[in-house]
């Protein structure tokens, strides 16, 4: 299996088809690019059968491999949640030894002129709404909920992401915008599969320069927008959160997250990453409040407002 450039190989107990609970509409949310690709592999996963998860045994950068001994059932929505996750932070850490850094709580957006804004927030800050703005017009989604980023000279560019969308039904009444959606969830928001979009695969393959960076904070009951320019250390500091988060079990599973070691190429490719996004988007990145439709608005007037 393949998800945000990193090849996973899993061995063990899989005749009750443990590894195809990777590939379903939950685990899709939050794993970027799930594929099946040859190759050798970044992590290599042994799977024993069990009623709980629980990670047993971990090594770490034998040959350039981390290796894992899990015990677990199939990983399933609302059942079995937690090999999914542990997956996702695996994964950000093989890809931050290869310079691909796993971004969370974020989405990518393809803006008029090719070029790309990301947009992260903490839960709920309107980062899903932004999304369904963006099909509502038209424009590519190229992440949903995890976005893998590269540094290319002096640039940063989405080069992976998340496929699947899910958003709250209200955005469609509040905001008079009609998005088809696939299913729904229990509790009633609306799911949306871009398995099927061949023009972002193939933006993706190539990578986009991200343009813009926008830190959110929006909502249904305001009224207007403001934006706050972000700034040397501040731009370091906040995206040394969203950059570092799943790599380091911030986003909780049971029974706990693991707490991986950081080496020295990973040390080294977040150095390159943060000043790379200090020195070249200090005039790029925002800290935007407000109604998520004037929000979206007035970034891509900005964005359109950019020089190359």
């Amino acid at each position: 299996m393949r998800t945000g450039g990193v090849n996973i190989r899993f061995t063990g107990e899989l005749d009750d088809g443990f590894k195809d609970g990777f590939f379903g509409l939950f685990a899709r949310r939050y794993l970027p690019d799930v594929e099946i690709r040859s190759g050798g592999p970044q992590v290599v996963v042994e799977r024993f059968k069990g009623e709980k998860f629980r990670v047993f045994s971990a090594s770490y950068d034998h040959l350039g491999v981390d290796s894992y001994k899990i015990e677990s059932d199939v990983p399933s929505a609302y059942g079995n949640e937690a090999p999914i996750f542990f997956i996702l932070q695996a994964a950000a850490r093989a890809g931050a030894k290869a310079g691909r850094m796993f971004i969370t709580d974020s989405v990518g957006v393809v803006a008029p002129n090719g070029k790309a804004v990301l947009f992260v927030g903490y839960p709920h800050t309107g980062k899903s709404t932004m999304s369904v703005l963006a099909l509502a017009h038209g424009l590519p989604v190229l992440s949903t909920e995890n976005t893998v980023v590269e540094v290319r000279g002096e640039r940063l560019y989405i080069v992976g992401g998340t496929e699947v969308l899910v958003y709250d039904p209200r955005v469609e009444g509040i905001y008079d915008v009609r998005v088809p959606y696939d299913k729904q969830t229990r509790s009633g928001y609306r799911i949306r599969d871009m398995s099927g979009d061949d023009g972002r695969k193939k933006l993706l393959r190539k990578g986009v320069e991200i343009d813009m960076i926008v830190l959110l904070h929006a909502a249904f009951n305001c009224m207007e927008a403001s934006f706050s320019r972000i700034k040397g250390r501040k731009v370091r500091k906040t995206l040394w959160y969203f950059s570092t988060a799943l790599m380091k079990g911030l986003d909780y599973y049971e029974p706990a997250p693991l707490h991986v070691p950081m080496n020295e190429e990973i040390s080294r490719n977040l150095r390159e990453f943060l000043e790379t996004a200090s020195a070249n988007y200090s005039s790029r990145m925002f800290e935007a409040f407000g109604n998520h439709k004037t929000v979206f608005e007035r970034v891509f007037e900005m964005e359109s407002s950019f020089g190359d």
